[in-house]
C-alpha cells in the first residue's frame, strides 16, 4: 500500500528531525520503499510503500517511533485526557458477531456542530490528498492518519432511540437482500453476511429489524451522515477482522484508505486511543461540547503477544556475536517490553504452583484464556511461554518437538505424557512435523515434572481443585493420570538463559525470534553481517545421468534455433485425477507434452512478425504422468512456418525442420530416439545412457553478448509497403529512408520480395510499429506510412 506523508505534519511528532533529504535516507535504508518525494509550497510529501506485514507504518506515530529509532530525533510522547461530563444520550452497544468484530469503543459527543474545520487540520489533510469536509469528520480522518486507527461519527438524532431515549449500536451480519445508500450517494446491494453497523430501528423487510448505518471497516452510509445540521454525533471506534474487511471492500467494489488499513491489521488496544485522541480535539475545537463516557465492548481481550528468545538465537540466525547487553539496548530503542529469565526451569516450577487450581477447560486458548483456564498442553505450553520458551500447543506435537529423556533422569521443566482409555488419543503429530508416528500406545495427557517426584499438570479428572477439575501437583508415582506413560522429553533450550519478548501490540510483523534478528540487523545495517564462507564438509557431487541427458538435448535444440517453453502440467484431460484441483477445468495431469506444445505453437505464431521471423520453432522437455506413481520425462519438438505458402510445401518444411532435430538429438544423447510424430509436433520419452564424465562438449558455446531491450506491453501495428526503385537506387538506400522517416515507433522492418523487370527493381517490406508508452492508433501509423511515402517518392521510386 502505498501512502503520502506530509513532513510538516510528521514535526508534530518529532523534536529533532532530520530534514527532509536526510529523512528520505533513513526511511530507505532502514524502514521502507520511498517511491516518490514532492516539494509542496512549505512542505515535502513523501510517498511511501508499506507491506502488508508493516502496517504499523500506516500512522504518523508509527512512523515517527521508526524514525527516532534510527535517528536522533525524540518521540514525542502524549496521552490524550478527556473529562467526561453528564449527558443526556445513553449509548448500548451490542456485538452478534464477536469473531469479526474483536472490539467496539463508542461515545456520545453533545454540542458539536457542522463548522469549518482550523487552518492546521485542513492543511494537514490537504497535504496528503483529503478534502476537508467538516471539523468533526476531519478529526476522525486525522486520527486515523496519526494513529492509524479508522473513526466514523454517526449523527445521533439520525439514529433510532428507546422508551428511555438510549441509542442502539448493534454490529451484525446483513441479511440476504438489505441495501444501504453510502455517503456518496451510492446504492449498494450488500451480499448476505457483509459485517455491518447497524441501530435499533425496525425493517418490516428484514428479519432482523434492523437498519444498516455502515459497512463495517469500509464506508459510511448517508442516513446517519453528519451534515451541516448536526448536534450530537456518536463516534466510533472499532476494530474489524482484517480478511472480513478485505472480503466485504472487494464484494462492493469499495477500497478506501479505511478499509486498506483494516486490511493491514489493527490492533484492539489502539481503539479506546484513538476514541480519547479523537475527544480531545473535538473539545479543543467545540469548548462548549460535552464529552459521555466511553462504551469499550471487548467480548475476548487478548494476551499481549510474546516472543521467546535468547542472544544465542540471534548470533545463529545472523552469524554474528550478539550479547545479552547488545540485546537488552536493541529491544529497549525498539520500544519492546522483556523480561531477562535467568533460570528457565525454575520459572517453570515457581509459575505452575501459582496457578494450583486455576480452572480446567478442554480446548482453552493459551492467547484469549490463560491464566485462567487450561487444558494439558495449554497448561505446559503456557508455562514455558512464561519461561521464554515457544513450544507447540498440542501435546503430541509437543512430544514429537522434545528430545527424549529417560524417567530416571528426569529434570525440573521436563515434559511426561500419558496415554489414557475414554479419552482421545493421538497416534501422529498434528502441526509440528505433521504426520510424524508417536508410540504405539499413542498420547492424550501431559504434564510438567516440578521436582522432587512431582508431576503439575491440568485435568478434568481432579476434583479436589474445583467441579470443572483444574491445575495441581501431585506425586508421579501416585498420579492415575500417568499409569501409563508413553515417555518424557526434554526442550533442549531449558537451561538456556531467555528472553521473553513483548512487542507493540501493533507490531504484527513480530511473531518469532528471527523477526527480532530482522529488527537488529536493521539497526545495525544490513552491511555489518559478515559474509559466511562454506564449509567443505567432504561433499562428493554425483553424476546425474538424467540431468545430463536433459542439458545435452537443451543446448542442441537451442544450437539449432529453438526456444524452450515451459507449459502447465494441469490439463483438462489425463489418466491421473487431483484431487484437490486448482481451478475448473484442469482436473488431471498431463499424459503428453503434445497437448500444450501444440496451444504455444499457435499462440507464438501471432508473434512472428513483431520477431521478424518466418518460422517459430519450440521445444518442452518435462514430466508426464501416466498413473499415481508412474510418471516419466519427455521431449517434445514443435515448428510453425508462419510465411505465406501452400499447405503441403508448409507441412514438408516443418517435417524437415523437426527430423533435422531428431537426429541432432540422437547424436548428442548417442542413443536412438524413438519419435511419436502428430503433424508438426514430434515427442518421445527422453532415452538417458550413462556417459563417461568429461566427454561432452556443449554444442552451443558463445561469450557474446546482446544489451537488454524492455519489451513492450502494448500491441503492434503491421503494415506493407512496396515500390520499383530505377537502376540507381539500392536496397540499402531505401531501407535507410524507412529507418529515418519510421521514428522510434518503427521496431522492425524485413524485406520479403524482391523481382526485377525492364531495369526497374521492386522491392517489398514488412514494417512493424510498436510504442513501449501507449497503444497505437492507425492515425499515428498512417501519419507515419504517408512520410516515408513521401520521401520515398521524392527519391523517384513509385511506390505501389
Amino acid at each position: 500500500m502505498n501512502i503520502p506523508v506530509s513532513y510538516k505534519t510528521l514535526t508534530r511528532y518529532l523534536d529533532g528531525i532530520p530534514n527532509p533529504a536526510k529523512l528520505s535516507d533513513i526511511l530507505l535504508t532502514h524502514i521502507c520503499e520511498v517511491e516518490g518525494v514532492e516539494n509542496k509550497d512549505d512542505d515535502t510529501i513523501f510517498e511511501l510503500k508499506v507491506t502488508p506485514d508493516r502496517g504499523h507504518l500506516l500512522s504518523y506515530i508509527g512512523l515517527a517511533r521508526e524514525v527516532s529509532v534510527f535517528s536522533d530525533a525524540k518521540l514525542k510522547v502524549f496521552s490524550p485526557k478527556v473529562s467526561t461530563s453528564q449527558i443526556k444520550s445513553k449509548l448500548n452497544v451490542e456485538i452478534r458477531e464477536p469473531k469479526a468484530c474483536l472490539r467496539y469503543v463508542g461515545r456520545v459527543v453533545e454540542g458539536v456542530d457542522g463548522r469549518e474545520s482550523p487552518v492546521w487540520l485542513k492543511e494537514a489533510l490537504e497535504a496528503v490528498g483529503q478534502r476537508s469536509i467538516n471539523a468533526i469528520v476531519d478529526v476522525t480522518n486525522f486520527v486515523m492518519l496519526e494513529l492509524g486507527q479508522p473513526m466514523h461519527a454517526f449523527d445521533a438524532d439520525k439514529l433510532s432511540r428507546d422508551s428511555n431515549g438510549d441509542i442502539k449500536i448493534i454490529v451484525r451480519n446483513s441479511d440476504k437482500g438489505e441495501k444501504i445508500e453510502t455517503l456518496d450517494g451510492k446504492d449498494i446491494a450488500l451480499p448476505e453476511g457483509t459485517l455491518v453497523i447497524a441501530d435499533g430501528s425496525e425493517l418490516p423487510n428484514s428479519r432482523l429489524g434492523r437498519r444498516p448505518l455502515a459497512i463495517a471497516g469500509v464506508k459510511g452510509g448517508a442516513h446517519a451522515g453528519v451534515g451541516e445540521n448536526v448536534n450530537t454525533i456518536v463516534l466510533e471506534s472499532a476494530t474489524f477482522d482484517s480478511a472480513l474487511v478485505r472480503k466485504a471492500s472487494a464484494s462492493v467494489n469499495i477500497r478506501t484508505d479505511s478499509s486498506r488499513r483494516f486490511e493491514h491489521n489493527r490492533a484492539p488496544e489502539i481503539a479506546p486511543i484513538a476514541m480519547e485522541r479523537a475527544t480531545e480535539l473535538l473539545l479543543e475545537i467545540f469548548p462548549e461540547a460535552k464529552a459521555g463516557e466511553i462504551v469499550d465492548v471487548y467480548p475476548r481481550p487478548s494476551n499481549p503477544y510474546r516472543v521467546s528468545m535468547s542472544p544465542g538465537d540471534i548470533a545463529r540466525t545472523l552469524g554474528i556475536s550478539y550479547s545479552e547487553k547488545d540485546l537488552s539496548r536493541t529491544l529497549t530503542s525498539l520500544g519492546f517490553e522483556y523480561e531477562k529469565i535467568k533460570n528457565p526451569a525454575e520459572k517453570i516450577a515457581l509459575r505452575a504452583k501459582e496457578l494450583v487450581g486455576t480452572p480446567y477447560f478442554y480446548g482453552a486458548s493459551v492467547r484469549f484464556d490463560a491464566p485462567n483456564k487450561f487444558d494439558c498442553s495449554g497448561f505446559a505450553t503456557y508455562l514455558y511461554l512464561e519461561a521464554g520458551i515457544k513450544i507447540p500447543r498440542m501435546s503430541v506435537d509437543q512430544y514429537v518437538f522434545g528430545e527424549e529423556v529417560s524417567l530416571g533422569a528426569l529434570q525440573v521443566g521436563d515434559l511426561i505424557f500419558s496415554v489414557n482409555e475414554g479419552s482421545e488419543i493421538y497416534h501422529e503429530s498434528i502441526e509440528w512435523m505433521k504426520g510424524t508416528k508417536v508410540p504405539e500406545q499413542g498420547i492424550d495427557h501431559v504434564g510438567v515434572y516440578v521436582g522432587d517426584g512431582m508431576i503439575a499438570h491440568a485435568s478434568r479428572y481432579n476434583k479436589s481443585v474445583g467441579e470443572a477439575g483444574g491445575v495441581f501437583i501431585e506425586k508421579l508415582s501416585d498420579s492415575p493420570r500417568f499409569k501409563n506413560i508413553t515417555g518424557a522429553r526434554r526442550i533442549s533450550s531449558i537451561n538456556e538463559e531467555r528472553f521473553s519478548v513483548t512487542a507493540p501490540s501493533e507490531r504484527f510483523d513480530i511473531r518469532i525470534s528471527a523477526d527480532i534478528a530482522e529488527e537488529v540487523v536493521r539497526l545495525i545495517g544490513y552491511e555489518k553481517i559478515p559474509v559466511a564462507k562454506l564449509t567443505d564438509d567432504g561433499f562428493v557431487p554425483v553424476h546425474n545421468d538424467v540431468y545430463d541427458a536433459m542439458q545435452r538435448a537443451r543446448n542442441t535444440l537451442a544450437s539449432l534455433g529453438f526456444s524452450e517453453i515451459f507449459t502447465y502440467a494441469f490439463r483438462k484431460e489425463g489418466k491421473v485425477e487431483l484431487a484437490n484441483p486448482i481451478a475448473e477445468g484442469v482436473n488431471f495431469l498431463r499424459d503428453n507434452l503434445t497437448d500444450g506444445m501444440s496451444e504455444a505453437l499457435v499462440f507464438n505464431a501471432r508473434n512472428a512478425p513483431l520477431l521478424g521471423v518466418d518460422m517459430v520453432l519450440m521445444f518442452e522437455i518435462g514430466t508426464v504422468f501416466f498413473a499415481p506413481e508412474k510418471e516419466s520425462i519427455h521431449i517434445s519438438v514443435g515448428a510453425n512456418v508462419t510465411k505465406s505458402m501452400k499447405q503441403s510445401a508448409k507441412e514438408e518444411m516443418e517435417r524437415k525442420i523437426l527430423h533435422q532435430a531428431h537426429k541432432a538429438v540422437e547424436e548428442a544423447l548417442g542413443a536412438p530416439v524413438s519419435w511419436g510424430e502428430e503433424g508438426s509436433v514430434w515427442e518421445c520419452p527422453l532415452p538417458v545412457r550413462k556417459i563417461e564424465s568429461g566427454k561432452y562438449e556443449p554444442l552451443i558455446s558463445s561469450s557474446a553478448s546482446a544489451p537488454y531491450k524492455r519489451i513492450s506491453a502494448y500491441p503492434f501495428v503491421l503494415r506493407d509497403i512496396a515500390m520499383w526503385a530505377p537502376a540507381n537506387v539500392t536496397k540499402d538506400e531505401i531501407v535507410k529512408i524507412i529507418r529515418a522517416e519510421g521514428t522510434e515507433l518503427l521496431v522492425r522492418d524485413r524485406l520479403f520480395d524482391v523481382f526485377t523487370k525492364d531495369s526497374k527493381t521492386s522491392y517489398a517490406f514488412n514494417l512493424v510499429f510498436q510504442s513501449q508508452e501507449r497503444t497505437l492508433s492507425f492515425v499515428e501509423v498512417n501519419e507515419v506510412m504517408s512520410h516515408i511515402t513521401a520521401k520515398l517518392l521524392a527519391k523517384d521510386l513509385e511506390v505501389r
